[in-house]
């Protein structure tokens, strides 16, 4: 018998290891609960560890936390996301789906978008989290792996018509093509992709409508000419065309706009809710046109190809409930927004993916008294959890749910339980506001008529990297203890210590047996970090040569708490976290650079700060720039369309396009759309960047008379310059 109960110790023990490191469990909500009925007995099981701790997402299982806030794929509260809106709303709820994985051209996250089984489960996904439809970023025809997943996307949503819908969102990478070859005007291939749109898509009875007319959005399609009249005279359905941010409602042929992530690049802290005020004010301005809102959870480019560290702090989810919020000042039961869309569904290569949840920093830590089960919440705020909901287990696999109780309740007494003799498992669950990961606490093992030890955990730095762990009983006896360091180490015994392998933030796990079978638990969050004092850079190197993505780790302990850590390039904040580690990729431009890192206090003040250099993307090759002119006489004869699309990156893309004309006018797209005030001699000059920083200059020089443009054949080409700053 003494076997038996040692061995059902053990079990608990390995089971509280592996709960305690992982980042989302339980799972199965599908809305607020209201207090459930107090029991008397004990009831059947009806759930599993494995059902309420494993991937209940559309998030391939093997995904896992990126260094840009991504979560893990993990188990994620199907609180309806309309709770996060004011009260009242009938608001429309879409996301921003990507139909692009899959491919060499974009990150492996663990599926292939055009896969039909990967569509069923993220649309069936979507609807179980309150999502009303999904609006596809499309890129033409000419990507095929996008056009099918968007093909799937169009008939899953037909198997929900009334209950789910889409819509398409043209890119203007669809149009990529098409400017290179005439010279950035790109209206005809406009009313080619919409005319495509309008017999694949909007033929479809789940496409979204409004009074009728098929919705169709613009993303960054302004970076070349299009003549709109021109579009809205051909384009068939009559479509209700709705352009990215406020003027959407002030553009003659615009039927709408829609907000999106504005980036305050002085303040990774800073959710940006200007932005989205200034959208809502615009909005409620012009009522006769559609108004999308935007809700996101954060933004972090540094795994994306095409990145340029921007940055918003999700702040352990924060962000994505201010955001939502938001709109609740200026949209009521009495005065509705007519429709939210997140960004973004799944674009985890800028950080705002929702798919696999998001993480609120909570932890759990269990404890009883007598009959009664206690917790606490630590590591994050408990605005983010919806509500608790108590397990209890004979074997410590099956789980009978006992109650459920409302966000800031953190007891429940198991007195009025008729439990026969014998040991049980509690496990306290955290179902998270809506699309939050669930946390669920390790288990304690309950004896009735037992009382548990009381223990506490102290933790010790004796090296780098390496901790001392110590289990102290302050009441009652322990007959053998488990201590469990977070990343999947776990010892027997009241003391053990331990090296880590990166710097990182885990929370490690002390639970103690008496001989009865009740079992404590002590939880404590560490740093794990050098021991040097000041700022460690442990990566890059000191002159180390770095491609992207560039991993920098960096620890500070100045002898005082440290609220932010800061990164600059070249002098200019390049990436900024909360806490005293940093273990994040960056994109570092071409060339020789200074990489500062800083340490500040809660007011903002410097305590420690260390430097280094690196030389990046040695062997990056400069881009190509190229200008082709061209005069648009059906506007004006002095009107010169320039155009930087024929610009070309041997070894990869162009993530900027500037053209100034020596009129002084200057602009940050391809397209340059520019009437001159006569006719006359005049300089084009483009700067292209491609994707590592390295930057082409390219002058050339025009004459304009009669509504014709004749280029001087001594335009000039400057040679390749490295980029100097981290902005391009």
């Amino acid at each position: 018998m003494r076997f038996g109960r040692y061995a059902f110790q053990v079990i608990l023990a390995l089971l509280a290891g592996f709960l305690a490191i992982t980042t989302a469990c339980g799972g199965s909500s599908s809305g607020p609960s209201a207090p459930s009925p107090p029991v008397d007995s004990l009831p059947t099981a009806s759930t599993t560890v494995q059902a309420e701790s494993s991937n209940n997402t559309s998030a391939a299982d093997s995904f896992v936390r990126q260094p840009n806030g991504n979560a893990p794929a993990g188990n994620v509260s199907k609180v309806p996301l309309r709770s996060l809106l004011y009260n009242g709303s009938n608001t429309k709820i879409y996301v921003t789906w990507l139909g692009w994985f899959g491919g060499t051209d974009h990150m492996n996250v663990g599926y292939t978008s055009d896969d039909p089984g990967q569509v069923h489960r993220q649309v069936e996904d979507m609807i179980s989290r309150g999502v009303q439809g999904a609006i596809a970023d499309w890129f033409g025809t000419a990507k095929t792996r996008t056009d099918h997943a968007t093909m799937l996307l169009r008939e899953e949503a037909e198997a929900h018509v009334g209950q789910f819908e889409f819509a398409i969102m043209e890119d203007v990478g669809a149009l990529n093509s098409a400017a290179a070859s005439n010279g950035c005007e790109v209206t005809d291939q406009v009313i080619a992709d919409l005319t495509y749109i309008a017999t694949q898509y909007e033929s479809s009875p789940a496409y979204m409508r409004l009074n009728g007319r098929p919705v169709i959005f613009f993303f960054g399609v302004d970076a070349y000419y299009i003549d709109w009249d021109r579009v809205r005279s051909l384009a068939p359905g009559n479509p209700l065309l709705i352009f990215q941010g406020t003027n959407g409602f002030s553009r003659e042929i615009s039927d709408g706009g829609f907000s999106w992530v504005n980036i305050n690049s002085s303040n990774p802290f800073d959710p940006n809710l200007v932005s989205q005020d200034s959208f809502y004010q615009d909005a409620q301005q012009t009522p006769v046109r559609l108004a999308v809102g935007t809700a996101y959870k954060g933004f972090n480019d540094t795994q994306a190809a095409w990145g340029t560290n921007r940055l918003i702090n999700q702040q352990c989810g924060q962000a994505w409930q201010q955001t939502f919020s938001e709109a609740g000042k200026f949209y009521s039961d009495g005065n509705q927004l007519p429709a939210i869309q997140i960004a973004t569904w799944n674009d985890y290569e800028e950080g705002t993916a929702i798919e696999p949840g998001i993480d609120n920093c909570i932890y759990l830590t269990p404890s009883q008294s007598g009959t009664t089960i206690n917790w606490t919440i630590q590591g994050g705020d408990e605005n983010t959890i919806d509500h608790y909901t108590v397990f209890i287990s004979t074997d410590g696999t099956n789980l009978s749910k006992l109650i459920d109780l409302p966000r800031g309740t953190h007891s429940f007494d198991l007195k009025n339980l008729k439990l026969p003799p014998a040991t049980y498992v509690v496990y306290i669950k955290a179902t998270g506001a809506p699309t939050f990961q669930n946390k669920m606490s390790p288990p304690i093992a309950y004896h009735p008529g037992d009382q548990a030890p009381n223990i506490s955990l102290s933790l010790t730095q004796i090296g780098s990297l390496t901790y001392a762990a110590l289990v102290s009983v302050t009441s009652g006896e322990v007959d053998h203890t488990t201590i469990d360091f977070g990343d999947g180490t776990v010892v027997s015994g009241a003391s053990a210590s331990h090296t880590y392998r990166t710097v990182g933030a885990f929370v490690i796990t002390a639970t103690a047996y008496d001989a009865a079978g009740a079992s404590a638990v002590a939880l404590q969050q560490i740093s794990v970090k050098p021991s040097s004092p000041g700022v460690t850079i442990l990566a890059p190197a000191n002159g180390a040569t770095v491609d992207w993505p560039t991993m920098l780790v960096a620890s500070a302990d100045p002898g005082s708490t440290v609220s932010v850590m800061r990164v600059l390039i070249d002098g200019h904040q390049a990436y900024a976290a909360n806490g005293d580690i940093l273990n994040t990729a960056l994109k570092i431009f071409s060339g020789t650079h200074q990489i500062s890192v800083e340490s500040l206090d809660s007011g903002g003040n410097i305590t420690a700060s260390a430097e280094l250099n690196v030389l990046a993307e040695p062997g990056n090759v400069p881009p190509v720039a190229k200008i082709t002119l061209k005069s648009l006489p059906d506007i004006s004869p002095t009107t010169v369309l320039g155009c930087t699309a024929t610009s070309t990156d041997s070894d990869g893309f162009l993530i900027s396009h500037r053209l100034t004309y020596s009129d002084g006018s200057q602009f940050s797209t391809p397209a340059a759309l520019e009437t001159f005030q006569a006719a006359g001699t005049y300089t084009a000059t483009a700067t292209v960047v491609d994707q590592f920083g390295s930057t082409n200059i390219k002058s050339t020089s025009f004459t304009l008379n009669g509504g014709q443009v004749m280029v001087m054949p001594s335009g000039t080409a400057q040679q390749p310059t490295p980029q100097t700053s981290e902005i391009p």
